[in-house]
């Protein structure tokens, strides 16, 4: 469901009834192919119809949220003196901030004196991530999808300067239908990721808490007219001879 952003940016510092804005509910794993045989080589970034967005971003690193500029994802803001960032991989891995392994404590005690369910926010730093695509004019008819799947620990996606869509829930997949925010010809994703968010209260677990963009990221197009979502049931005959599969 559609919605417009809260004031102040809330949805990550203090709001925890906010997970998302604008995100595509979740759904079965599933790719379209163009056809069959494409469909049976079992390769979901083969599909014709998905185009993987991994590799080299433009990147710049923050210390909180008050540093970082507002209008970064604009087309016309100038980032050639930006770092270049792998995707996917935690910017920790790649010399910016430092790994925190947390087993017992929260990782921002002893910085910051804050209580659930607020998030830290002068030691919080924030990645800014630029990545410039191409869409043909084909592409403008299709419904055209925008994934992440796995970004700590929240994010504003920006698409030509417009910021249209939030998400947290560090291991889970986030999708946006950006169709009506793409023109023909270049295109500016912006992807702005605050390292701690209200989720990463009940996301402290004993483990190393990281940062950034650290799984795939891929647009994929489907038909104006679309399958979203399936299950599949299946159960034995009353004689446990057949078996039966409703879709």
């Amino acid at each position: 469901m559609e919605r417009n952003f809260t004031d102040g940016y809330t949805e990550w510092q203090s709001n925890p009834e906010i997970v998302a804005v604008n995100k595509l509910p979740q759904h079965a794993t599933l790719m379209p192919y163009e056809d069959f045989e494409e469909a049976k080589k079992a390769d979901r970034y083969a599909s014709s119809k998905c185009k993987l967005l991994n590799g080299k971003w433009k990147f710049k690193l923050y210390k909180n949220y008050a540093y970082r500029p507002t209008d970064f994802a604009d087309p016309n803001y100038d980032t050639h003196n930006w770092d270049t960032i792998t995707v996917p991989c935690s910017w920790q891995m790649q010399g910016y901030d430092q790994p925190q392994y947390c087993n017992v404590r929260y990782p921002w005690e002893g910085s910051e004196d804050i209580t659930p369910p607020n998030a830290p926010v002068k030691h919080n730093p924030v990645g800014c991530y630029i990545k410039k695509i191409k869409i043909n004019e084909a592409t403008l008819s299709k419904r055209v999808v925008l994934c992440f799947e796995g970004v700590e620990s929240a994010f504003y996606l920006y698409i030509n300067g417009e910021r249209i869509g939030y998400s947290e829930s560090t291991f889970n997949r986030a999708e946006f239908d950006i169709s009506r925010y793409l023109k023909e010809g270049s295109n500016v994703i912006g992807v702005e990721v605050y390292r701690w968010c209200t989720g990463s209260w009940l996301e402290c677990q004993d483990m190393w808490r990281l940062g950034g963009i650290f799984r795939d990221v891929y647009i994929y197009t489907t038909e104006r007219e679309y399958i979203r979502d399936f299950e599949i049931h299946a159960e034995p005959d009353s004689q446990l001879h057949d078996g039966y599969i409703n879709v």
